[in-house]
């Protein structure tokens, strides 16, 4: 065991009191029998790159979706599971660190020994390096005690690389058949989960015997589909970040000289942003997907700020908060085509002393107009994923330095009355990584331990824990699990029905829905916020009283639950097969007949709307 890990914290009075506090679970998880449903076989939700997916993933692609039931229902068809052998099951955190994290492992470990004393969970330290070098620490309770409820990855630590070739792939195998383990369950985001499906298909095809279970947690909040409709550590970033982000209102409308540009972590997708907008009700934000809809330049962005600013000092206001996604950079088209520009003579060995001498003529005229500090991170090295190091790049500062500039130039010429334009910029990334997480997080990363569980129980391989109906009480959640395979999609060189599928299949990042209830809200808002000072402070993060129970709001605005419609439609169509059966009057045939011809028809219509491809 590496002395640096698994050690007894030195806890506060706080997070001694936090220690104590016990999640529930939701009726489905309570007892020691696994009922389990099997619905219909779970197909990708863009159908055009099913045939990509099923190719790729042969063994674990096209397979049901699992339903646990609780012990009062009564589904004839449930597979009840009530013998529990001793089982050997390793975990392991990979990607950044998310609030809750620690609450996952606790929630498995209560699992398994609930189930049988005899179990064993290994966790492994330093993340997916310790699984390629078998470096093990067994979970015990006396090994959990002082990380419940915590924040933090450092109970076994973690890396960001990914398992992504065939020796670390065979590596990973050799560790589990060493080991003798009968799951791995892999936390972490979209990148750490598209290993878990790669790892479960080779395990499958060489018939290794165990299975591959992932856990949605990323505080990026971009893992998000049909099946998954928050993460882990999302809830707690969010509201750590929105006490922050007002206490800069407080500050700005209490100097009134200040703009400040709070740049916004998350990655490529605005979610972090949205949401904490949503709580605190800044003057302005700018979200990457609304940019990178209207093909906004960064000039028409600093217009924009700069007509806020104006209309603002109309009002005698020259003081404002300014919300800026992390990876919006990557959605101003001139920007990204000069990081992709760059990022392709990186991949062919250029040194990052030559690579501004060797841009294309447009390429480097943007290049050359571009502060100093920022060519400087331009050229950093792309991340492992060969995104761009979006933490790294102050897009913050670029856009405060040109709304300066072209304030400046607008109160020299005399069409700006207001005050001398003063910036003070911020991001927020790390300071909350390592929060205690919320309430909310420390439940549902719990639950989804408990379902980690659930699945080994039910032999599944592939699959990823999900609760769904998260918004309702807990009483009323439900817990199930579904492929990850049918949650990947087919990256494209461009949109449209005539593109060609490329690359290989995917869990990609979900960006914000410009259609969502979520955005809707914001854009309904938004002039109200821009010219007003409506700021909100959602205050620090609670674990009881006043608060403890809030949810992120772009959670509970949005009508999700898709696991519960599902099993509603099967409900349907099963009393539709009991009623409509041979013997049946002409009437209730005809009315059956028609009403199916009429779901069927619109049904098509919808779907191939959605893939690009005309009706059967």
């Amino acid at each position: 065991m590496d002395s640096d890990y698994g050690v007894p914290r030195e806890l506060s009075e706080v997070q001694q009191n936090r220690t104590l506090y016990q999640p529930e679970l939701p009726p489905c998880l309570q007892g020691t029998t696994v009922r389990v449903e099997y619905g219909d076989v779970a197909i990708a939700a863009d159908p055009a790159g099913a045939h990509v997916i099923s190719h790729a993933y042969p063994h674990t692609y096209g397979q049901p979706l699992a339903h646990f039931l609780r012990k009062a229902a009564n589904v004839p068809d449930a597979k009840v599971i009530s013998e529990h052998p001793a089982v050997r099951v390793g975990i392991v955190f990979c990607g950044r660190q998310s609030p809750g994290g620690h609450n996952v492992i606790w929630g498995l470990h209560e699992a398994i020994k609930a189930h049988n004393v005899n179990s064993k969970l290994i966790g492994f330290l330093g993340g997916t390096d310790g699984l390629l070098a078998q470096k093990t620490l067994e979970i015990t309770n006396e090994v959990l005690s002082s990380y419940k409820n915590q924040g933090g990855y450092d109970m076994l630590g973690r890396t960001k690389d990914q398992i992504r070739t065939t020796e670390q792939v065979n590596g990973a195998m050799a560790t589990c058949q060493a080991l003798k383990l009968d799951a791995l369950v892999i936390i972490g985001g979209v990148t750490s989960n598209t290993d878990a499906a790669q790892l479960a298909e080779t395990f499958a095809e060489a018939k290794c015997a165990t299975k591959v279970v992932g856990v949605p947690v990323t505080l990026n909040g971009d893992l998000k589909n049909q099946f998954v409709e928050t993460t882990v550590g999302f809830d707690t970033i969010c509201k750590v970040n929105s006490q922050l982000i007002s206490n800069m209102c407080t500050d700005a409308l209490s100097a009134e000289k200040y703009y400040y540009f709070i740049r916004m972590m998350g990655r490529k997708a605005s979610h972090v942003a949205l949401e904490c907008a949503l709580q605190s009700h800044p003057n302005m934000v700018i979200l990457g997907e609304e940019v990178a809809a209207s093909k906004l330049t960064i000039f028409d962005i600093t217009k924009q700020i700069c007509d806020a600013v104006q209309a603002r000092a109309e009002k005698d206001k020259n003081h404002g908060v300014i919300l800026i996604p992390e990876g919006l950079v990557e959605s101003i088209p001139e920007l990204y085509a000069l990081l992709q520009e760059i990022n392709g003579l990186h991949g062919k060995g250029v040194s990052v002393e030559n690579i501004s001498s060797q841009l294309s003529p447009w390429a480097s005229a943007l290049f050359e107009f571009l502060p100093q500090f920022i060519r400087q991170q331009l050229l950093l090295r792309p991340e492992s994923d060969d995104s761009a190091q979006l933490s790294q790049i102050e897009t913050e500062k670029l856009l405060a330095q040109l709304v300066e500039t072209e304030m400046n130039k607008r109160l020299k010429e005399g069409t700006y009355k207001g005050k001398k334009f003063n910036a003070i910029c911020h991001f927020f990334g790390y300071q909350a990584r390592g929060a205690m997480p919320s309430k909310f997080d420390c439940d549902y990363a719990y639950v989804l331990g408990h379902v980690c569980y659930h699945i080994l129980a039910a032999g599944l391989n592939g699959y990823m824990a999900t609760v769904t109906n998260l918004k309702s009480p807990l009483n009323k959640w439900r817990c199930g699990a579904a492929p990850i395979s049918s949650m990947m999609t087919v990256k494209r060189w461009s949109r449209g029905p005539a593109t060609t599928q490329i690359g290989k299949p995917a869990v990609h990042m979900a960006s914000v829905d410009l259609r969502g209830k979520a955005y809707e809200m914001l854009r309904q808002n938004s002039s109200s916020c821009l010219l007003e000072d409506i700021y909100r402070n959602p205050g620090p993060l609670q674990f009881e009283g006043p608060g403890a129970d809030a949810k992120p709001i772009s959670l509970c605005v949005e009508d999700q639950d898709y696991m519960g419609r599902i099993k509603k439609l099967q409900e349907y169509l099963e009393k539709v097969k009991s009623i409509v059966k041979p013997g049946c009057s002409q009437d209730v045939l005809k009315a059956a007949l028609s009403a199916m011809s009429s779901v069927t028809e619109t049904l098509a219509i919808m779907t191939s709307s959605s893939t690009g491809q005309p009706p059967l």
